[in-house]
């Protein structure tokens, strides 16, 4: 293998085994509310969208295809966390509010503390240029898959 096809290997994998060790440590701090770290996100971001709040603004606003969307959807009115009304009677697109029972759960704390402790032996410095650096990648990396398509 060459160096490059190997650096990319490692990167990659250890970007995954982060995100992957983080959801696995927030799944667990969530799991005495019943709900998925995923699932509580989206309905922080149908709470920030308010009156505009439809599948496809979700898919757009978190960067999914709307399928992954309209599925995790349909679980979260299932679940009795969000209701979907017609905007128009002859319309399909349809309008996402919170329940009751969504509201409550938006009232958790998101910030899970395990992955806190961790962040907080980073010197404010170094986490400041990695997160500057992650960020300039994902820019990149949108930028390309964005003038691919």
């Amino acid at each position: 293998m060459t160096k490059s096809i190997t650096t990319e290997l490692t990167f990659d994998t250890l970007i995954s085994r982060i995100y992957h060790s983080m959801t696995l440590i927030k799944k667990q701090e969530l799991n005495e509310y019943g709900i998925a770290p995923r699932q509580l996100f989206i309905l922080h971001v149908i709470h920030a969208l308010g009156t505009k709040a439809t599948a496809p603004e979700v898919a757009k606003a978190v960067d999914r295809e709307i399928n992954v969307i309209s599925k995790m959807v349909c679980k979260l009115e299932q679940d009795g966390l969000i209701k979907r009304t017609k905007i128009k009677p002859k319309s399909n697109l349809l309008s996402l509010e919170l329940t009751g029972k969504g509201l409550q759960m938006i009232k958790i704390d998101t910030t899970s503390k395990s992955v806190q402790k961790v962040l907080s032996t980073i010197p404010a410095g170094e986490y400041q240029r990695i997160e500057a650096t992650l960020t300039r990648i994902l820019n990149m990396l949108d930028d390309m898959r964005q003038s691919a398509e």
